[in-house]
């Protein structure tokens, strides 16, 4: 049986790195092990930021909608 230990191959583009020396995260989601290597790490935190952003100007816009349809009415 393998272990559910976090091992130093990515888990999204499965090269091998050293988290010592060039950085990335380990860890585990609920009991799976996984790692990320710098890029792919950098690349998930860019990605939920753009999500995040653009969910932010969602809402600000919904908003705006809101006050139109308040002062309309």
């Amino acid at each position: 049986m393998e272990s559910l230990t976090p091992d130093s191959t990515c888990s999204i583009c499965t090269c091998d790195f050293d988290i010592q020396t060039e950085g990335g995260i380990q860890g585990y989601l609920g009991i799976i092990p996984f790692s990320l290597c710098p890029m792919c790490y950098s690349g998930l935190m860019d990605m939920y930021d753009q999500l995040n952003g653009d969910l932010d100007e969602y809402k600000s816009g919904q908003e705006m909608e809101d006050d139109d349809e308040d002062s309309h009415g």
